[in-house]
């Protein structure tokens, strides 16, 4: 079935039937998840097989699985059609209104063939060119290769074409506020170059120059799949025993080839099969991500102005919780290089409140940051008192806490953390300085492991510092500064601390401070050329092992890592790639770098 679904990605879902002595299983696998259903005696129940080959046989194609907005051609190639999106009257000029009326009707649909695979996963990244209809393959006049995005959303989730219009609303109703005088902007001087930068970019919509576009006028979202809820999925951990099925078998083989991990009682997770829709995405524009730039000195001046742009989604009380090397992508215009920050999917508003349950973690891990890895805070639970009581005699007072401990939740500090760690990355990783990007190991890591931390505590190690290329050491000075000053603001800001915007105001200023400082030093790294390290040898996919629980019907729910499964696993797992490839020239499968994107979703209580 897997192999089934790989080969054909016209595919969303499938069916599978397994006959085992005279027990019938009947299997349903999506792109991340396999469930089975109970087995049962064909011989006893010989009408329950005649219904499901009945069932099977008289199915359209879209019931079988195959998605109708995908057509695969003769030469392997594949078709995709994304609908229209109708533009609202007052959205278009008067000469515009005037053509839709008088000129022919417009097809409703548009038609890519693909022609280059970018990036697969749980979100496929194809090049594409336009094509005349479904039935005229020939390329549109003048059309040029875009990116096309296949990916898949959770039903209840907003898709990035949404995610994208909230941002861009929140950002245009910003600029109608006295945005100038906003907490979070009090240690940037009005009257300095970077604050009239600001202002440049909300004095109309150049503001949105800086962010990966969708083609506004075309999008695709398909039909929700199937779903089931906790109480419906078979808990292996209450049932004596192994089943002797076929499933039993696959799930024997799931352990043996698993790290231990043993599942205590009242640890097993409720796992669920969350109902999922297949959205379709165009961006006109190709990229570079910004460590494939020609030079440093590129990469720098494209990091500086996506600053601008996490800058503006502060301002409108966003976070974009994922900023990653394959996230910071430039595209050249007139010989310069400029940002494009891409992929919202995990972009959302910062909470109003402090958060008393976990959410997922979300990000690229060697560019995660601490907290967020951790799910531990950095800071005390609570203000520390003025004076310190550190030994009391006598009767002490039993205070009952009356609600449960406040969760790390993505805000300012964690996307401006990620552009640290992509900044230290870079100049000790793709610089083609060998010695520094051994060093450098240690830190960049899938797990938050001692050494990140103490970096971030303490500043860049002296074993990995003493490597670095002499070019960027100037820039690892400066970087200190804003790495000391991120840390202090951890340490300072309570969970409650962090809800006000005032709170954030000096870190938000520092890495305006961080690339003024540079310029400085500019003539000796600016000119240095970024590299690409060898590819290192891929291990192995390893299966996780998943666990369920009890209640009717009995379905086992499989599912496992790697890019074949689903992304949303643990940290110790390599993630598929996502959009940390979107549109990118040219292909880079195999490319040494950062594991990528990966979701976790954290049980309640756990």
């Amino acid at each position: 079935m897997r192999e089934s679904m790989e080969g054909d990605i016209s595919r969303n879902f499938i069916y599978g039937i397994s006959i085992e002595d005279d027990r019938v299983s009947l299997w349903y696998s999506t792109r991340n998840t396999t469930v089975k259903a109970t087995s049962f005696s064909y011989v006893k129940r010989p009408d329950l097989l005649i219904r499901v080959f009945v069932s099977l046989f008289s199915a359209d194609r879209d019931a079988l699985g195959y998605e109708s907005h995908i057509t695969r051609l003769a030469d392997g190639s594949y078709l995709y059609e994304l609908d229209r999106i109708a533009a609202k009257a007052s959205n278009l000029k008067s000469s515009q209104r005037l053509r839709s009326k008088a000129g022919p009707k417009q097809e409703t649909s548009f038609f890519f063939k693909t022609t280059n695979l970018v990036s697969a996963g749980n979100s496929r990244i194809w090049k594409a060119v336009e094509v005349m209809s479904k039935s005229n393959l020939k390329p549109k006049p003048k059309a040029r290769e875009i990116i096309l995005k296949d990916t898949w959303v959770d039903t209840d989730s907003a898709t990035e074409f949404d995610l994208q219009y909230r941002l861009f609303q929140d950002i245009d109703n910003l600029k109608q506020s006295d945005w100038e005088s906003l907490p979070i902007l009090k240690n940037i001087p009005g009257d300095r170059e970077e604050f009239d930068r600001l202002r440049g970019y909300l004095k109309d919509d150049s503001y949105k120059s800086l962010f990966l576009r969708y083609d506004e006028r075309m999008y695709y979202a398909g039909q929700s799949t199937k779903s089931l809820s906790p109480e419906q999925v078979w808990n292996p951990a209450n049932t004596p025993g192994v089943a002797h099925t076929l499933a039993g078998n696959l799930q024997q083989h799931c352990r043996t080839t698993t790290r231990p991990h043993p599942l205590t009682d009242g640890s097993v997770p409720n796992f669920s099969l969350t109902s999922r829709r297949r959205c379709f995405f165009v961006f006109p524009d190709t990229c570079k991500r910004v460590s494939d730039l020609p030079t440093l000195g590129d990469a720098m001046d494209v990091l500086n102005q996506a600053y601008y742009a996490l800058l503006l989604m502060f301002c409108a009380g966003w976070v974009h919780r994922d900023i990653s090397d394959g996230n910071v992508l430039a595209t050249e215009v007139d010989g310069k290089w400029i940002a494009k920050l891409s992929d919202l999917e995990y972009a959302k508003k910062v909470p109003s409140n402090v958060q008393r349950s976990p959410e997922p973690k979300t990000g690229t891990p060697y560019f995660m940051a601490y907290e967020i890895q951790s799910s531990k805070f950095i800071c005390p639970p609570a203000p520390l008192p003025p004076t310190l009581t550190f030994v009391v005699w006598g009767e002490v007072e039993y205070e009952e806490r009356k609600e449960p401990p406040a969760c790390v939740v993505h805000t300012f500090f964690h996307d401006i953390e990620s552009l640290y760690w992509l900044i230290l990355w870079i100049i000790t990783s793709r610089v083609g300085c060998d010695a520094s990007e051994a060093a450098a190991q240690i830190v960049f890591t899938s797990r938050p492991t001692p050494a990140r931390y103490n970096v971030l505590r303490g500043g860049i190690p002296a074993s990995v510092a003493s490597r670095l290329h002499d070019s960027v050491k100037p820039i690892a000075s400066a970087l200190e500064k804003l790495q000391f000053r991120l840390f202090q603001d951890y340490f300072r800001n309570t969970p409650d601390m962090r809800l006000d915007p005032l709170n954030y105001s000096p870190i938000c200023a520092v890495p305006l401070i961080f690339f003024h400082t540079i310029k400085a030093f500019r003539e000796s790294w600016a000119s240095l050329h970024l590299q690409r390290p060898a590819p290192p040898i891929e291990a192995p996919h390893i299966l996780s092992q998943s666990s369920t629980t009890r209640g009717p019907p009995s379905v086992r729910v499989l599912t496992g890592s790697g890019p074949r499964l689903s992304k949303r696993k643990s940290l110790h797992e390599v993630a598929d790639t996502s959009m940390a490839r979107l549109p990118l020239e040219g292909s880079d499968e195999g490319q040494a770098g950062p594991s990528k994107r990966l979701k976790v979703r954290v049980p309640t209580g756990a």
